[in-house]
């Protein structure tokens, strides 16, 4: 599965597009939802857009305090 990441990241599929391809070759229902996901975002060639997620995500929870302080 690290040469499709590969493959999917170097053509620049966006990482949704690549958890819907991943998903596929999983197979259809919810467990490889959560598979594919984690397969997508824990892949090597990610690492940039795990590295702008986790900089979002901690944006969003400095604001979230900030905004719990003041109420």
């Amino acid at each position: 599965m690290d040469g499709v990441q590969e493959l999917l990241g170097s053509r620049r599929i966006p990482v949704m597009d690549s958890i819907l391809v991943t998903r596929e070759l999983l197979g259809a229902g919810p467990r490889p939802l959560g598979e594919a996901k984690s397969i997508v975002l824990c892949s090597p060639s990610r690492s940039v857009e795990r590295r702008q997620h986790q900089d979002l995500v901690n944006v969003l929870v400095e604001v979230l305090d900030e905004l719990v302080g003041e109420s």
